[in-house]
């Protein structure tokens, strides 16, 4: 359609040439303001360089002794409550997060009884006093590295030591490389805004004329055949037409179905209509006021569970018993003033049940008198989805509603005892940390469910080293084991590979399946973690295996069911969610791989983890015995 053609569209476009003045003006101001910010960016460069070293020494100082200062206090109090285990997985964790190049407790002329590395312990249990000279606290700071020692006086029963060292960062190109990354960054983006003004021009053109469009559609002073745009102008024309042709099109149905409102069994329009109405997945009823079935559709006779001849002309009262469906029939039947009504019944047939939705309303064609409407809706599988919700929210303000209130409880008795009794306050802290823990642990297990079943949970793929992770759980649980009596040790490979998986995710299930056996086996029993490599089936595999209670045989096929915890007596004061282990199986089956259990009752469980592994993720001699997954990053 050309513009000489059509003098509405020869205005519309006309006043396009409005939206791109001063155009050329915005271009030149974001071009000068990305030069001074380049300049800006060069003057800069060398003084920050030298700026940001200083800062950097000095901030990792500070930060050494202030986290030094902290573990101090924390030290002293779990010494003086006797909280060994605490106090080393303390230690062990600032070890770990503030990357110490060393982190220990020691008592003077005795030995060691907390260090960031286990094995170096010497000390398990604190004497009931022990003789040694008071201390002063002191600092070396190196070229390289930092040394402070913190003395611990512990009341009544001696005095120890905390020793931290760590390095001190040097980067002295970093400055340089931020900035030069910042400008080729800053000329990346000159470049494409160049080609977005480009593109915008262009765009500009058509947006124009559909902003005037609308303008006419909204006055009521335009038909659709002198709304459509030239082709020419681009997608967005194109769009436009077709959104036109859609609007028609609706216009032309919305009048066809008011023509349908008309229900004659001896015209061609009423043949069509029906075949409609036996397409709709719904079951639709139309009674007489003598409550006879006037039209029954293909769907009202299979939820019915009768043929759609024997429906037609036979009373509503044979076919539906449920007092609530009938009376609501008669009021709608008695009066075109009754309420849209809505029953819910559940039909019982054999060990199936099935629930279906009765909707009743009056309606009044104008050729056949007063009707009632009946429409009918198979809402099982939302009646089951609603169940499962309800139970899910249950369950979850179960697990949520216990830490919480031993956080509350344990706060005022922290607050009561602040004063008089900081061996009581450093115990009500640990209390209030543990189930803090807890109760975050719950709210990531509940999200994780909630986001693998909506489909939205996605995996970022990374190189994983394991042997790290694998020291790094073992840093963690081992304190808790021998604080159990319980014996952990771990079977790896010498040489282990590095897997193409999401980190997180895989440490989170490494954390259940250790944690459980941990929770779950007595005093005196035994863990063991193996680690190997399958090169015939090109796979990891993971063998937690402990001596604790077992699993039932009934409820070994349903361990990794959400919120299913065994009816074992003796789990009664272990706390759970019922959710690590069904995350766990859900995860690793993200990565292509799956958790099994054996189990035996009173013996103990195995769960064995496995994942695919790459070609290059092997050792170097398992090179060639190796096949490629095709669908691992």
């Amino acid at each position: 359609m050309k513009t000489n053609d059509n003098p509405l569209l020869g205005k519309l476009l006309g006043i396009r040439g409005d939206l791109l003045r001063g155009d050329s003006l915005l271009t030149l101001v974001i071009f000068v303001v990305v030069a001074a910010f380049l300049v800006n960016l060069v003057v800069s460069l060398w003084h920050n360089m030298h700026f940001q070293e200083d800062l950097r020494e000095k901030a990792a100082i500070q930060r050494m002794q202030d986290v030094g200062s902290m573990l101090a206090k924390s030290s002293e109090a779990l010494m003086m409550a006797n909280e060994m285990s605490t106090l080393r997985r303390v230690v062990s964790e600032a070890g770990l997060d503030h990357q110490f190049t060393s982190c220990s407790v020691t008592l003077p002329n005795i030995g060691i009884v907390a260090d960031a590395d286990p094995g170096r312990i010497t000390v398990l249990k604190l004497p009931p006093t022990w003789p040694g000279p008071e201390l002063e606290h002191t600092q070396v700071v190196t070229e390289d590295s930092i040394q402070l020692r913190y003395p611990l006086i512990i009341s009544g029963r001696g005095h120890a030591i905390l020793s931290l060292t760590a390095g001190i960062p040097r980067e002295k190109v970093l400055g340089a490389e931020s900035h030069t990354t910042q400008m080729a960054i800053a000329c990346l983006a000159l470049a494409t805004m160049l080609l977005v003004h480009r593109h915008a021009r262009f765009r500009l053109k058509a947006m124009g004329a559909i902003h005037d469009a609308l303008m006419a559609v909204k006055e009521g002073d335009a038909d659709a055949s002198s709304l459509e745009l030239d082709p020419q102008l681009g997608s967005d024309a194109v769009a436009w037409n077709q959104l036109l042709g859609e609007r028609q099109g609706r216009q032309v149905r919305a009048a066809i179905e008011q023509v349908q409102d008309a229900i004659s069994g001896k015209s061609q329009a009423a043949h069509e209509l029906a075949t409609v109405c036996d397409a709709l997945p719904e079951g639709l009823l139309l009674l007489d006021t003598e409550l006879k079935i006037y039209y029954a559709n293909g769907a009202a006779g299979v939820l019915l569970r009768v043929g759609v001849r024997k429906l037609k002309g036979s009373a509503v009262t044979d076919h539906v018993t449920d007092h609530r469906v009938l009376d609501a029939v008669c009021k709608a039947a008695a009066s075109q003033k009754a309420m849209p009504t809505t029953v819910d019944v559940t039909c019982e047939e054999g060990s199936l049940s099935t629930v279906l939705r009765f909707a009743v309303r009056p309606i009044r064609p104008e050729a056949t008198g007063d009707m009632v409407m009946v429409t009918i809706s198979d809402i099982t599988q939302k009646k089951v989805a609603e169940a499962a919700q309800n139970s899910f929210l249950t369950q979850a303000s179960h697990e949520l509603r216990s830490p919480l209130t031993n956080i509350q409880l344990y706060v005022d008795k922290a607050l009561e005892d602040c004063q008089e009794d900081p061996t009581g306050t450093a115990r009500s802290l640990s209390v209030i940390n543990r189930e803090s823990r807890r109760l975050e642990n719950i709210v990531s297990e509940i999200l994780s469910i909630a986001e693998i079943e909506a489909g939205s949970f996605t995996l970022r793929r990374d190189d994983v080293k394991l042997d790290i992770m694998l020291g790094q759980l073992k840093t963690e649980y081992l304190p808790k084991a021998q604080e159990k009596q319980i014996g952990l040790t771990f079977d790896l490979p010498p040489k282990l590979p590095t897997l193409q998986a999401d980190r997180d995710k895989i440490c989170l299930a490494l954390h259940n399946l250790v944690g459980n056996a941990v929770k779950y086996t007595p005093e005196q029993g035994q863990i063991k973690v193996q680690v190997g490599v399958d090169t015939g089936e090109n796979e990891l595999f993971v063998r937690v295996s402990d001596t604790g209670i077992g699993i039932p045989p009934d409820d070994v096929a349903k361990v990794f069911d959400k919120f299913h915890r065994a009816k074992d007596k003796r789990l009664a004061h272990i706390t759970g969610s019922g959710l690590g282990l069904s995350i766990a199986r859900e995860l690793i089956r993200l990565h292509d791989g799956d958790i099994v259990v054996e189990s035996e009752l009173d013996k103990g469980s195995t769960f064995t983890m496995t994942l695919p592994i790459t070609g290059e993720g092997l050792a170097d001699g398992d090179q060639d015995r190796a096949t490629m997954r095709s669908d691992l990053g």
